[in-house]
């Protein structure tokens, strides 16, 4: 597990391998960061520290208006397994960034009921079905 800094947007991302990750369906992550006021982990009401991030679905081409992915909470514990929590799923990430930037939530437990208010909007991807020869 690893986390640095993106180049050119001064943000944070955080990654693990799927061999580290448990609560994903075999998947790693490799995400965005989302941060509190202070610091960079959410805290929950046990004191546990959390990780809260955009990770962008395998879908190439979109415009960036138009980029999905899930939020993701994943445990902070150095050395250990990464838990993953699925918070909100195939959202859009103009959406999600917009929910967790004003007011920024500043606990686990805030930064769980930011994730439910995110707009669920269907996927304006056309489905490609085999034509009759």
């Amino acid at each position: 597990m690893n986390t640095n800094h993106e180049p050119g947007n001064g943000g944070l991302r955080f990654a693990a391998s799927p061999d580290i990750v448990e609560g994903y369906g075999g998947q790693g992550v490799d995400g965005t960061v989302y941060c509190p006021p202070e610091g960079h982990h959410f805290r929950d009401s046990e004191g546990a520290a959390w990780w809260i991030i955009f990770q962008t679905s395998p879908a190439a081409g979109s415009p960036a208006s138009q980029v999905r992915g899930d939020v993701l909470a994943c445990s902070a514990a150095p050395d250990e397994i990464v838990h993953v929590r699925l918070l909100a799923p195939n959202v859009l990430r103009t959406d999600a960034d917009a929910a967790f930037r004003h007011p920024a939530p500043d606990s686990y437990e805030d930064a769980v009921e930011t994730a439910t208010r995110i707009p669920r909007r269907a996927s304006t991807s056309v489905p490609v079905t085999k034509r009759d020869t």
